[in-house]
């Protein structure tokens, strides 16, 4: 059944370069082990110290325009870091973010290695389409993890579904109810693109992903990039 992605336009009247890439896999079996993907997420860890160590990853050109947009927003920064700072945060500081699994780990990969934010969501858990937009206000919400439920702002840049916050702070956390388990099938993966290049970084991050994902992690892949032009994706996937 056909389901849609849209991007609200209000959000090209900040951010008028934004660029956001979407990857829907299906016919995924995320429960064979995939050593070479492990390697990888190992690899591109080491990459990032070896090149950045003796930086703070908030100074990174590809995280900047991040801290740029959030303070536009009206957002701390620091308080709420994107997905992709908090991530380099912790490996800059020696930590080995863990294997999680097949496509958590190579979405992470690329996330890490492009310094850009990528999430993963698991369409058996999304109602109806979704939609990248900003919140009402009071919406609940349970980020990964944790069992306490919290009160969604209004005005936040959100990834919502039909019935439910996905992402809150845009690429700040996202809801338990949707992660990526190895049992999962369908998974939508948006990936964020901020400040220069970001159509050509869309294009290589899409790319990389496709030509693994079919060594390693055999999928069927519909994939967009979706502007100020063209703000709706139209997939097939499961209507939950």
């Amino acid at each position: 059944m056909a389901r849609q992605f849209a991007v609200d336009e209000r959000l090209f009247q900040y951010f008028p370069e934004l660029i956001i890439g979407v990857v829907v896999v299906s016919e995924l079996d995320n429960t064979v082990p995939a050593p070479e993907i492990a390697h990888l997420w190992r690899t591109v860890q080491q990459e990032l110290r070896e090149k950045w160590g003796q930086h703070k990853i908030q100074e990174h050109p590809h995280v900047i325009p991040w801290r740029t947009a959030f303070q536009r927003l009206h957002m701390s920064g620091s308080r709420f870091p994107s997905s992709i700072e908090a991530m380099g945060r912790r490996v800059l500081k020696g930590q080995d973010l863990p294997s999680i699994n097949p496509l958590v780990d190579l979405y992470n990969s690329l996330s890490l290695r492009y310094l850009v934010p990528m999430g993963g969501h698991a369409l058996e858990a999304v109602v109806g389409d979704i939609w990248l937009t900003f919140s009402q206000g009071g919406e609940p919400f349970r980020p990964l993890g944790e069992t306490q439920v919290e009160v969604v702002s209004a005005g936040e840049v959100v990834y919502k579904d039909a019935q439910k916050i996905l992402t809150r702070r845009w690429v700040w956390r996202q809801c338990d109810e949707d992660k990526v388990l190895p049992s999962s099938r369908e998974v939508f993966i948006p990936i964020d693109l901020l400040g220069e290049r970001g159509r050509e970084r869309g294009e290589e991050i899409i790319t990389a992903f496709s030509s693994l994902s079919q060594r390693y992690l055999p999928c069927r892949i519909q994939s967009a990039l979706l502007d100020s032009a063209h703000r709706v994706m139209t997939f097939e996937g499961k209507d939950t």
